[in-house]
């Protein structure tokens, strides 16, 4: 998955040109077109041709650009800050409760991090930019595939329908950030002419066909889970984005689906029973989850595969300032003088994000910056002279005001979480992680079925019990009784399970508790102690270069 086809990626993203309204900074044209056309490619070496197309789909995903960490394909704005995870985390994790970003001079990060949302932030265009331009990779490889495939050998026939269902499968997960984060926007899929302009739907519409498609994909696999090779996509991630996307049918429709939310999360809580933490099927360590060698928690992984769908990372061969080596390099730094390379084990320390102290206090720290919840066991906190307020967010000052959640690092772990010496990186020569990035995991499968019976009044109780009690046990704290089983409560322990994965901002909305619901932390509002803001930040708005380019209705209380 590590090749890059110049050719394909160079159309690939002059096509997302028109997808994102990015009409000059997606244009990466191909080097010589007449010389490397897909029809050659494909008459070549027809099933090599099509994984290496395939692995772009899914190299939009991890890196920045096809060449070198620094450069991104956005051809706008910082190219390390560029990647897909990464854009995401801007918006689904700097805007909530739990991170604030300190540096402030790429424009835009002050608004993120304030609630002070407007069209024309940069950061927000290039998230949207980055979401379409998957989906215009995973579009152009599926009418490839189509166009092409007579190419393929019969035994390869089979082959090439999962390459699409893959394909599909990456191109959801981007379509599930642009219905979150701005609702009704622009929806094109492989049966829609190359290079055409996306039609504007409604949040709704929208949902209902990548739902629809997922559905589709999901029948197509049969009614068993096999694992695809490790960094691969199949049925169960497919499901496991529909749970997704079923615990916020309410939000996204209007018309909840918790019913199909606690089904198919019980599919796959039962694949996973016999094994890992009381047959759980969750892994021994949480820490774990998040070290350099998480790929063996992942499908086909030599240990419990809690992971189910994973961005590969790599500090060698695929490297990427976002993902992972963002989330290590972000909270690591120098404070007081002392250096903490050895906390993460990354020569990367960027001093810029700290924890907001609602975060912090979930895990109920005592008064020396101690606690029991091993989720938080790595953190740098008042043992360490880092104070648990946010008196500043400006700056490097602002690096010791919060604690400094660390989560990912770049260590081995064996299966208790105990550093594995002898099969770690040597930190003081790496600048990029090796650890992979966590999209889904079997974790959030749990919550959600909790979620979807004590909210939505679905399923078993004494389940949903056992469910939050199997996170709760495996990280050391107090198991809960019925009474916990409350929606506040819920939502409290998805942030600390779930915390730094691309999914706060959804979880708050959905709850009711982001944008009008009387919920306020550190710099919300712009203010030290925080403030309510109006409703209709609950979306983002629609960036105004797509508004002009594609003459796309704005969202609710943004203007025209």
């Amino acid at each position: 998955m590590k090749y890059v086809s110049k050719y394909f990626l160079g159309l690939s993203l002059m096509l997302a040109a028109g997808f994102s309204s990015c009409t000059g900074d997606l244009d990466v044209p191909p080097k010589d077109p007449n010389q490397d056309t897909p029809e050659k490619m494909f008459a070549a070496d027809p099933r090599g041709t099509m994984d290496r197309l395939l692995a772009e789909c899914y190299q939009g995903l991890a890196t920045a650009g096809n060449r070198g960490a620094g450069e991104s394909i956005l051809g706008f704005g910082d190219a390390g800050a560029g990647t897909f995870t990464r854009t995401i985390f801007n918006l689904e994790e700097l805007t909530t409760d739990h991170f604030s970003w300190l540096q402030f001079n790429d424009g835009g990060y002050y608004e993120l991090v304030t609630m002070a949302f407007a069209p024309d932030n940069e950061i927000m265009y290039a998230a949207y930019s980055r979401i379409y331009g998957e989906i215009a990779l995973c579009n152009e490889f599926i009418r490839t595939i189509q166009q092409y495939r007579s190419y393929l050998p019969d035994g390869d026939q089979a082959a090439a329908d999962d390459a699409i269902r893959q394909a599909k499968i990456l191109r959801s997960l981007a379509y599930f950030y642009a219905i979150s984060d701005f609702g009704s926007a622009g929806y094109v899929d492989e049966t829609t002419e190359a290079g055409t302009a996306p039609v504007q739907y409604s949040r709704a519409d929208l949902y209902n066909k990548v739902v629809s498609t997922l559905e589709e994909v999901s029948a197509e696999y049969g009614d068993s889970y096999t694992a695809p090779a490790y960094g691969y996509v199949g049925k169960e991630a497919a499901d496991a984005l529909l749970a997704r996307f079923y615990v916020n049918a309410g939000v996204f429709t209007g018309t909840p689906a918790y019913d199909k939310c606690w089904n198919i999360c019980q599919k796959i809580i039962a694949h996973h029973q016999g094994a890992g933490f009381d047959n759980s099927g969750l892994s021994d360590s949480y820490k774990a989850l998040f070290g350099a060698n998480n790929k063996e928690y992942a499908a086909q992984g030599s240990r419990v595969n809690e992971i189910i769908f994973t961005i590969p990372q790599d500090g060698i061969n695929l490297q990427a300032y976002g993902g992972s080596t963002f989330f290590m390099a972000a909270c690591c730094g120098s404070y007081d003088g002392i250096s903490s390379i050895n906390d993460c084990n990354l020569n990367a320390q960027w001093t810029c994000m700290v924890a907001r102290e609602q975060l912090s206090r979930k895990f109920e720290f005592d008064g020396h910056g101690f606690t029991n919840d091993a989720r938080a066991e790595l953190w740098k906190t008042s043992k360490d002279g880092f104070e648990i307020g946010n008196s500043t967010i400006m700056g490097n000052a602002g690096f010791g005001k919060g604690y400094a959640p660390l989560k990912y690092t770049n260590y081995a772990y064996d299966e208790f979480g105990n550093i594995d010496t002898e099969n770690s990186p040597n930190g003081s020569e790496r600048a990029f992680a090796d650890a992979d990035w966590t999209v889904i995991r079997l974790a959030e499968i749990y919550l959600n079925a909790v979620e979807a019976n004590v909210v939505g009044n679905v399923g078993n109780q004494a389940d949903a019990l056992k469910y939050i009690n199997y996170i709760r046990e495996r990280a050391g704290v107090t198991t809960w009784g019925v009474a916990s089983l409350t929606a506040d409560n819920i939502l409290a322990e998805r942030s600390r399970e779930l915390y730094g994965e691309n999914i706060r901002r959804t979880d708050l909305v959905r709850f009711g508790k982001y944008a009008g619901g009387g919920y306020v932390w550190n710099w919300k509002g712009g203010v030290r102690e925080g403030r309510e803001v109006d409703a209709h930040f609950n979306l983002f708005p629609i960036p105004s270069k797509v508004i002009s380019f594609q003459k796309y209705e704005q969202n609710t209380g943004y203007g025209k």
